[in-house]
């Protein structure tokens, strides 16, 4: 029996093996298909990815752009800036050109006016001088003729005329005084301070000690501080403690027992300070500043002789040692006088001219 022949199959081949074959092939193609479906997908995954980051990359791009516009805003805002500055700059020059321009005028006018004022003062002084030796020769003539007056002719005088006699003597003295005190504050303006470390609570006691002397009768206690030392001109500044000193003892007079002290003050600053203190009739706070006048009184000359000069030359001295001299008081509760002294030159033992 002869076998059938297969359609499309080569003789003396066996069909179930071109079957085989046949199926093997298509089974590759559909493995071939799905690695072309698994290709395609992951080209559109990856064109999809691009297009991601072609997006991304587009914003990167404008936002560099962006960057780049600002920076160039920045940069055109700089040289403004830059060139505001140099005009800034350049006007700063010539203000600084005329700040000494005009500094150089100030200091040339300063000294003109400094040496007119030297040579005013000078012309001031001698006819001070001159002035006062002038007063002095009518002034002891009138004291002494009215002495004479009073000694030669007193019985015939009668009350009345001797007191206007005395009081022409008594008003002549006063004047004379006057003069003395005025050349005094004068003098101490314009005298040379000579720094030198002075022990002011011995100072202050040497000054209690003529007090007392004067007047042994009196009740006083008067305590002095320790170790109130500056560097201060020995001389004017024994004026300012006997200034304060004569006031508290004057003026405490009156009281069963007079009560002074002389006590150092710290202060912030370094510098030197102390009060003097009494037990006076005291005075109103709300003149103070009065006292540091000349011929200013806040009390009767007729009361506690005086001519109002002694605390102005008090103050002229203080100042010109750099410090302060102030005044607290109350009625009927005593004073107390404030001094601050400026510590510059403290500490050494040289004697500085200033």
């Amino acid at each position: 029996m002869s076998a059938t022949a297969t359609p499309g199959v080569r003789p003396g081949v066996d069909p179930a093996d071109y079957a085989q074959a046949i199926t093997n092939m298509l089974e590759d193609l559909s493995l071939e298909r799905e690695r072309m479906q698994e290709s395609q997908r992951a080209t559109v995954n990856i064109l999809e990815d691009f297009a991601e980051d072609k997006a991304w990359l587009e914003k990167s791009q404008n936002a560099i752009l962006n960057i780049l516009d600002d920076a160039y805003e920045e940069k055109v805002q700089l040289q403004d800036n830059q060139k505001a500055l140099l005009n800034i700059l350049e006007d700063l020059e010539d203000e600084r050109e005329k700040i000494r321009r005009l500094n150089a005028e100030l200091e040339d006018r300063v000294r003109r006016r400094t040496g007119d004022l030297e040579r005013s003062n000078r012309k001031l002084e001698a006819f001070t001088y001159s002035v006062a030796h002038d007063l002095r020769a009518p002034l002891r003539a009138m004291c002494g003729f009215s002495e004479a007056l009073l000694e030669e002719y007193g019985e015939g005088l009668g009350e009345t005329g001797r007191g206007y006699a005395e009081r022409v003597c008594n008003a002549s003295r006063r004047m004379a005084t006057l003069i003395d005190d005025l050349l005094n504050l004068a003098r101490l303006s314009r005298a040379k301070l000579h720094r030198e470390p002075v022990d002011l609570s011995e100072l202050a006691r040497a000054i209690v000690a003529d007090l007392q002397a004067g007047e042994p009768e009196r009740r006083a206690v008067v305590e002095v501080e320790d170790g109130i030392n500056a560097r201060v001109d020995r001389g004017l500044f024994r004026t300012v403690l006997e200034n304060l000193l004569n006031n508290a003892w004057k003026f405490s007079a009156g009281r069963d027992e007079t009560r002074i002290e002389v006590r150092g003050v710290a202060t912030a600053d370094g510098s030197v300070g102390f009060f003097v203190r009494d037990n006076g009739v005291g005075f109103d706070s709300a003149y103070a500043d009065k006292l540091f006048q000349p011929f200013e009184r806040l009390h009767s000359g007729d009361e506690y002789p005086g001519n109002g000069v002694g605390l102005a030359s008090a103050r002229q001295v203080v100042e010109r040692h750099g410090g302060t001299i102030s005044a607290d008081a109350a009625v009927g509760r005593g004073a107390t006088f404030y001094v601050t002294i400026s510590s510059q030159g403290q500490g050494t033992d040289d004697r500085d001219e200033l």
